[in-house]
């Protein structure tokens, strides 16, 4: 079984989809880049994180695909790039911003005040927590 297979194993077994889009957009990320010289379980997190709509997963999607271009072999640009976007948003788009920045950089998350949150913003960061604990239980997916 491919890594990427047993990544949507454990987070389907988990209920971790929202949607059939939300599964179905992760799909399409995960099975085109999992084995990029860049891909990490933090991306696979930042992956999950975006496919929850549209918007956030074609943002992913063209940020990925640069990364491809550019020949790049860690997501350090990526990275950076999330920091500018975290300081010019506002609301859930910033903390999505900082909870992807923490993923890629395998550093822990201060989680915001989710009262100052919408509930169902506040919902979306605590089930990416919650899958990112599947995610990290998983093998290392270059050991394959």
């Amino acid at each position: 079984m491919q890594w990427f297979e047993k990544c949507m194993l454990e987070l389907t077994h988990h209920n971790m989809f929202e949607s059939t889009g939300h599964r179905s957009r992760f799909l399409d990320l995960i099975t085109c880049y999992w084995r990029a010289p860049f891909f990490t379980k933090g991306l696979c997190k930042c992956m999950y994180l975006s496919s929850w709509d549209e918007e956030h997963f074609s943002i992913m999607l063209d940020t990925l695909n640069d990364l491809i271009i550019e020949g790049a072999q860690n997501l350090g640009v990526m990275a950076d790039q999330g920091d500018v976007f975290a300081d010019q948003a506002t609301g859930v788009d910033a903390e999505v911003f900082r909870l992807s920045c923490a993923f890629i950089r395998d550093l822990p998350y201060e989680a915001p005040d989710y009262t100052l949150l919408d509930p169902d913003e506040a919902y979306i960061i605590r089930r990416a927590l919650i899958a990112s604990q599947y995610i990290d239980d998983l093998p290392d997916p270059h050991a394959s």
